[in-house]
């Protein structure tokens, strides 16, 4: 997984491209590796998450190297229970880490987006595909259990009887049928179509002001584990915290004489 920027739009890119970018224990600690670079990049005001290669992600990588298949198959004792449970809350974390990125995230998702890698968009703020992209939820057909966020975040974006049908059939669905349950937000043509109006929403998202658009995404943040009462409160308090700034300034004046503002986070 690797990590870089472009102007304020920072780039974390699956780069296991041999393997459709299946996921493995290394993958997800590279991964958690470019989060804190993406976090910690002050210059970045979106992050994009892509996959390198023929598919965004095809799922767990089911081969024998994989630590984690490891740990399913050996042999059951209180050991190997605890171990799969402690590399399980490992890859939790990750994914919550992600979700919890302060900059908002972009899912630019082609060719094939399955179990693990369904569950790691579900952590971006909005997601995106081209039209030949395949989605699945298939571990009820491999005898587990979804279990990193996915099961937690997918009704909540696609609502609980579109998740249900999901984790239970794990059943392949394109990308019309994606868009239809609001999985994704727009579906494209083609890949370089996808890449293309992706980094153009991400050029718009980073030329407003970055501690307004930041703020909103730590109040819908809060907002989903806290009553409405809690969630006002807290969306009063963080509102006083940017008020005033010199970006407020140069937004007002760009729009009284009607043009682009040019806003630094201050």
């Amino acid at each position: 997984v690797t990590y870089h920027r472009e102007g304020f739009t920072g780039f974390i890119t699956l780069n296991r491209s041999e393997k459709r970018n299946a996921m493995n224990l290394a993958l997800w600690t590279a991964l958690d590796e470019a989060i804190r670079l993406a976090e910690e990049d002050q210059e970045a005001r979106v992050i994009i998450l892509r996959g390198q290669g023929k598919s965004f992600c095809s799922g767990l990588d089911l081969g024998p190297e994989n630590e984690l298949i490891q740990a399913i198959g050996g042999t059951p004792n209180a050991s190997q229970k605890l171990t799969f449970f402690r590399l399980v809350r490992k890859t939790q974390e990750i994914h919550n880490r992600l979700e919890r990125l302060t900059r908002p995230t972009i899912a630019v998702i082609h060719g094939h987006c399955l179990g693990a890698g369904l569950e790691l968009v579900l952590c971006c703020d909005f997601r995106l595909c081209s039209a030949e992209t395949i989605f699945a939820v298939p571990e009820a057909k491999l005898a587990i259990i979804t279990d990193v966020g996915g099961l937690q975040r997918l009704p909540r974006v696609v609502g609980p009887g579109h998740a249900r049908e999901l984790a239970f059939r794990g059943h392949p669905f394109d990308a019309a049928k994606a868009k239809a349950i609001n999985l994704v937000n727009e579906v494209f043509p083609d890949k370089a179509t996808l890449e293309a109006k992706a980094l153009e929403m991400a050029e718009e998202i980073a030329g407003n002001p970055p501690l307004a658009v930041q703020g909103a995404k730590e109040v819908l943040l809060f907002s989903e584990g806290a009553s409405i009462e809690q969630s006002l409160a807290y969306n009063a308090a963080r509102s006083c915290m940017i008020l005033p700034s010199e970006d407020l300034f140069e937004a007002v004046s760009a729009y009284l004489q009607k043009k682009k503002g040019e806003f630094k986070g201050a």
